[in-house]
């Protein structure tokens, strides 16, 4: 990890730093300096994944948090501020869904499980962090919502889809509030994207979906994580309370 820039000494809390699209973003913000907190509950994916950035000489640690719960961000936030003394880069990846039944078969359980993990996750970690920031006049929020927040994507849960439309007008209102401060609030709007869940879940419908994609390909993770890395930087100091739409072209907004 030779490269080094802007964010260099910066600290990033990436929630779902295990895998898929927090992983590559945990790790395009260490190749560019930043020392990075990896939040997961998955604590054999998540050390690997610490251990992998330091082996290519950046500097990470894995904290087991659950991105739910306000007491667990709460102590990792204070983790991350022992070992570093500082917070410079939140990305809310923490997110998704395993069903999507029919609004009549969607329980109450399932609804909360779904938007507690895609959208209160995002408002506790914005709200723990968030103090820090506007102390230290700067700060960086990166969201990651979904096309299906956007569009009525049928093969989204209908829960996912309302949270992560919430995302996106939670991001607009925090970042008006945060702006003042130094601290920039935007979201991203993946398509689809080539992560291990999504390779599963889509994998009979991979061609279907790459002939609608004017690119030509799927998304893999590392296109999701150079779309937060510019969001993350310094330089974007005049970009906040915006949705960058990260889909090869398959929806035009």
């Amino acid at each position: 990890m030779e490269n080094k820039s802007s964010i260099q000494g910066h600290v990033a809390l990436v929630t779902a730093g295990a895998v898929g699209i927090g992983e590559a973003t945990a790790e395009r913000l260490a190749y560019e300096g930043a020392r990075v907190a990896l939040l997961d509950l998955d604590e054999a994916k998540g050390e690997a994944a610490a251990r992998r950035i330091q082996a290519e000489g950046g500097e990470a640690r894995f904290i087991n948090t659950d991105a739910t719960s306000s007491n667990e961000i709460k102590a990792a936030v204070e983790v991350a501020l022992h070992a570093w003394g500082r917070i410079d880069i939140l990305v809310n990846c923490a997110g998704g869904f395993v069903e999507n039944p029919a609004i009549e078969d969607l329980d109450e359980a399932q609804w909360r499980r779904v938007v507690d993990l895609n959208l209160k996750s995002v408002f506790l970690c914005a709200r723990a962090v968030m103090p820090f920031m506007k102390k230290a006049r700067y700060g960086r929020i990166v969201n990651i919502a979904s096309q299906a927040g956007r569009d009525a994507v049928a093969e989204t849960g209908l829960a996912y889809g309302a949270a992560k439309a919430g995302l996106f007008g939670f991001c607009r209102r925090l970042s008006v509030e945060a702006a003042p401060h130094g601290v920039t609030v935007n979201t991203v709007a993946p398509g689809v994207v080539l992560t291990p869940r999504t390779a599963v879940v889509h994998k009979d419908r991979i061609p279907e979906i790459v002939a609608k994609i004017p690119v030509g390909r799927v998304a893999d993770a590392a296109d999701i994580a150079d779309a937060v890395w510019f969001l993350a930087r310094p330089e974007a100091r005049y970009v906040t309370g915006v949705t960058l739409d990260v889909n090869g072209g398959r929806y035009v907004h």
